[in-house]
């Protein structure tokens, strides 16, 4: 790896955590200790009075914040997509070259999203689409699409200049996101690798996938 890899890599870690020092607001502690009760107990069994009671907030309290249950989750997977836009937008900006820029966009995404204050954004987003609103499923959809967007366009570029290999741009689009969506279903940071080193070998085996001779001596 490039010293200017290793780089952009310690400043994504070096963004992530540096959001989580400050206090965070009371609404966004809601957030995440609800997004825990939502997966440990599901969503549907789940209720506000649950979510009360967790978080320390009265019922009505909780509806000073949010009109529903639905409307909880939505902001909950809301939120951890404006995460990982903040963060792609910092690690993108200073980037000179397409390979550059994917595989900072795939160690970011694997990082935050293992992450133990965000992986439970990333598993609702994944299994509770279904319970949204039609309107907020509608607009999370969006959220989902810029980051494939995201993909596919440094895969273009590669493609341009003759450095992807021989793949359909719209398949290699999905197959390396959904290696870092699935990341939170089976990673486990009491294993073997810290969150960091994970998003390393998942960043690394991406662009080997698509860069043509990547690794290989010329």
């Amino acid at each position: 790896m490039t010293m200017k890899a290793e780089s952009g890599h310690q400043n994504a870690a070096n963004a992530s955590t540096g959001r989580t020092r400050r206090r965070p607001s009371r609404r966004i502690e809601i957030l995440r200790r609800s997004a825990h009760l939502f997966l440990e107990k599901g969503f549907e069994i789940t209720s506000l009075l649950d979510i009360a009671e967790a978080t320390g907030i009265s019922k009505a309290g909780l509806y000073y914040h949010f009109n529903s249950k639905q409307d909880l989750l939505a902001a909950i997977i809301n939120y951890g997509h404006e995460v990982l836009e903040l963060e792609f937008e910092k690690q993108l900006e200073d980037c000179s070259t397409d390979e550059e820029a994917l595989r900072r966009l795939i160690y970011t995404y694997a990082l935050i999203i293992t992450r133990e204050d965000d992986a439970a954004f990333a598993n609702l987003a994944v299994e509770e689409m279904r319970s949204l609103l039609p309107e907020d499923r509608d607009q999370i959809a969006d959220r989902k699409r810029a980051f494939l967007r995201r993909i596919r366009e440094r895969l273009e570029g590669l493609a341009a200049v003759g450095k992807l290999r021989d793949v359909d741009i719209a398949t290699a689009t999905q197959t390396l996101a959904g290696m870092v969506l699935w990341l939170p279903k089976w990673y486990r940071p009491t294993g073997r690798l810290s969150a960091k080193q994970m998003a390393n070998e998942i960043a690394e085996l991406a662009i080997h996938a698509v860069l043509l001779n990547c690794g290989q001596p010329s």
